[in-house]
């Protein structure tokens, strides 16, 4: 019979991090912010090369939801693939995470794969994001996490 991981081992902190990556990409591809909401602590924030964006309240998550939705349509994506690489527990209602994440058109890769560092929390007992920072020199993505619709110039 298997054993199930340990209780706070990094193959636990690791399938808390994974199953957060599923269910909001799965969000993503459905176009469904209800479905993604539920899964981000706010406030919270979001960080990029040369930028954070604070997420105030859940208005402001979702202005970021269709910036980034509006990003992947621009850029034609197919699929959107993370992987956890390693997450470890930070205190018993803390984990920290890195992933890779791959951007697809069919088969083509978009762009290139770039990690992404999250803090997860678990309040109340579930398990939320509480922060992300992104690394990537993709200009479209870091602006698309950086803007907030009120911080947009008139055209």
């Amino acid at each position: 019979m298997l054993k199930s991981p340990a209780p706070d081992s990094p193959t636990e902190a690791r399938a808390i991090s994974q199953h957060l990556l599923d269910v909001t990409g799965a969000a993503y591809a459905a176009r469904d912010f209800a479905a993604f909401a539920p899964h981000f602590v706010v406030p919270g924030d979001v960080h990029s090369f040369g930028a954070v964006r604070l997420v105030k309240d859940l208005a402001d998550l979702h202005d970021l939801f269709i910036e980034v939705m509006a990003y992947f349509d621009q850029i034609g994506l197919t699929a959107l693939e993370r992987d956890c690489i390693a997450a470890e527990f930070d205190g018993p209602d803390r984990v920290k995470a890195t992933h890779i994440t791959r951007m697809m058109c069919g088969n083509a890769l978009l762009a290139s794969p770039f990690p992404a560092f999250s803090l997860l929390r678990r309040i109340e007992g579930r398990w939320m994001i509480a922060s992300s920072q992104y690394a990537t020199d993709d200009k479209r993505l870091a602006e698309a996490l950086a803007t907030s619709w009120e911080e947009r110039p008139c055209r």
